[in-house]
């Protein structure tokens, strides 16, 4: 008798389970999209920079960056309209996904607490910055330390979102990829030019602390900021068509 209990309870538990996974899967297998949305958001914004890939021999950037990193931009009217028409876009697509999940299996997700965070953080950018004119500030330059103007930038408010986002959809990989974007968008764009490397890094690997400089490019950044979120797009993709 006390064998037969222990197998029932066993069997209860196991079935509860399951039916944790399957609700939880439910509320939550469709992070995919917003996640793939804010990685093609940020790659398709490499067309806003004059060199995306390759080097120039000098280059003429304009503060704030609207278009993203501090770089020269095809033109800062674009790039400011790119992520003012964008993000909102994007939002809307979100939204208009969650009711269709909403209307199909019954459940909701707080994604409004993440556009208002985007749009909030977005239009304050605007606020204080107003469309770009004026030549990259002096203090800036990668010799003079961290400018911390450079961080009037539309990738903070997406890593905002998406930091919030996954907060509501209780996904740690969305979490930690909008942590990144931030950190990369805080080293980045508080320097100039692209890609500087302070001394104590090169102190690390036995250098004489002079610092350095990255080769890379504003589009090889942006793909490096995407990985993160197309990683969890394929993954909640895969975990939401697993078989039940």
């Amino acid at each position: 008798m006390v064998q037969g209990n222990a197998d029932d309870a066993a069997t209860t538990l196991a079935a509860l389970g399951r039916l944790r996974e399957r609700a939880h899967r439910r509320a939550h297998g469709g992070a995919w999209l917003p996640a793939l949305g804010f990685a093609v958001l940020l790659v398709a914004s490499a067309a806003l920079y004059r060199h995306p890939l390759t080097r120039p021999y000098s280059i003429d950037a304009k503060h704030p960056f609207w278009a993203g990193l501090p770089d020269e931009q095809v033109s800062p009217v674009a790039s400011y309209l790119f992520w003012f028409l964008g993000t909102p876009l994007l939002f809307a697509v979100i939204a208009l996904w969650y009711a269709w999940r909403a209307r199909r299996h019954g459940v909701r997700v707080g994604w409004p607490l993440a556009a208002a965070t985007g749009l909030g953080v977005l239009v304050l950018l605007a606020v204080l910055a107003a469309v770009p004119v004026g030549p990259v500030p002096d203090g800036l330059v990668s010799a003079s330390g961290p400018h911390w103007a450079g961080l009037l930038t539309p990738l903070l408010p997406l890593a905002a979102a998406v930091i919030v986002l996954g907060r509501a959809e209780h996904s740690r990989g969305l979490v930690a990829a909008g942590i990144w974007i931030a950190a990369l968008t805080a080293w980045l764009c508080t320097s100039f030019p692209l890609g500087h490397l302070p001394g104590w890094t090169s102190v690390l690997i036995g250098g004489s602390g002079a610092g350095g400089q990255l080769s890379l490019r504003p589009a090889h950044y942006l793909v490096l900021m995407a990985l993160p979120l197309l990683v969890v797009a394929a993954v909640n993709l895969a975990t939401a068509r697993r078989p039940r």
